[in-house]
């Protein structure tokens, strides 16, 4: 669930020892991007990172999909579905679960068309088949098998490229200079406590930086504001959840972590219960769409969102992109 601590240090004996086999897998992914994938009808914006694990994409898909509402355009989201029963379908909320389509195309769902599809090629060709003028990708920057029309690469302004070394010696999909050489934008998340913008100068990397944060829900913060919680989670990074509860002055005094897209069972919940002892139970979206029907109404949801700081900004880049898309509502309602 936590990632190994030598991955965030410049210097570690485990990174030097690793290396050699870092070079291979960064090999492996650099023949494998460079493949050419399916040129879809419509135009395809890929949402990814370069650091393994949780670092908000599905979040910034979303707040991505609410700016192109609000410009009048029309989308599906492409989701690869981790976990799920069901591919190559359109996302039904009505009757699919988060055990049929995985959650984060659950949650996708409640805003657009969402399709679910591991081969992104067919994922895209299903998609054009409903009818869809563009495409959000969840995820896929090293995946060859869709051609992007435009990339953004999201980084966690905390975490940033973490020792700068490729997996297993380092907490990256691929040396980050070469991924970012076929974005054609960075999102950074939160504050740049790691120096990611002088990480792109200092290697002269002209790419556009645009900048957002996380907000919670205020209404449902005012029920717990001042009031100790017990908080689970099972994210890429549960503390960055725990922190911005913190920081809404929330006193979470226990936690429990699980690991990304787990499934919640009764005796799960009921594990936590004992361990809260009395305290109310709060939890992501993203967990409260795989939890077991029967225990819902005893765990407090905090929704939440990211927030871009200036949406003027990546609607000017995406524009251009668009220009060829409808501009009327959706093609499809789910």
């Amino acid at each position: 669930m936590h990632s190994p601590k030598f991955w965030n240090k410049e210097k570690s004996i485990w990174t030097t020892l690793l290396k050699p086999i870092s070079a291979i897998y960064a090999m492996i992914t650099r023949r494998r991007v460079a493949k050419k994938g399916y040129k879809a009808s419509v135009p395809v914006i890929c949402v990814g990172n370069i650091f393994v694990g949780g670092v908000g994409k599905t979040p910034v898909c979303l707040a991505l999909g609410e700016l192109l509402h609000t410009k009048g355009k029309s989308f599906y989201y492409l989701n690869h579905g981790y976990k799920a029963d069901k591919q190559n379908v359109l996302v039904d909320k009505r009757t699919h679960s988060a055990l049929d389509v995985g959650d984060e195309a659950l949650l996708l769902s409640e805003t657009a068309p969402t399709i679910v599809n591991h081969q992104r090629a067919k994922g895209a060709k299903l998609a054009e088949k409903w009818g869809a003028k563009a495409l959000i990708m969840d995820d896929g920057f090293q995946n060859p098998s869709l051609q992007k029309d435009f990339s953004f690469v999201v980084v966690d302004g905390k975490k940033g490229f973490g020792n700068e070394c490729v997996l297993p010696a380092g907490p990256l999909r691929e040396p980050a200079l070469e991924g970012l050489k076929r974005a054609n934008a960075v999102i950074l998340v939160g504050k740049d406590t790691w120096g990611v913008q002088f990480y792109l100068e200092r290697n002269g990397v002209n790419l556009p930086i645009l900048t957002g944060h996380f907000e919670l829900d205020e209404t449902v913060v005012s029920l717990f504001k001042g009031k100790n919680v017990f908080a689970f989670a099972g994210l890429g990074n549960p503390q960055k959840f725990y922190q911005s509860l913190q920081d809404k002055d929330i006193f979470v005094v226990g936690t429990e972590d699980f690991p990304d897209h787990y499934y919640y069972t009764r005796f799960d919940i009921e594990d936590i219960k004992k361990k809260a002892k009395g305290l109310p139970l709060l939890t992501t979206e993203k967990d409260g769409v795989k939890l077991p029907k029967d225990v819902r109404q005893n765990v407090f949801v905090m929704p939440g969102k990211f927030i871009f700081d200036k949406p003027e900004d990546v609607w000017h880049l995406l524009q251009g992109v668009l220009n060829g898309s409808d501009s009327s509502g959706e093609t499809s309602t789910v």
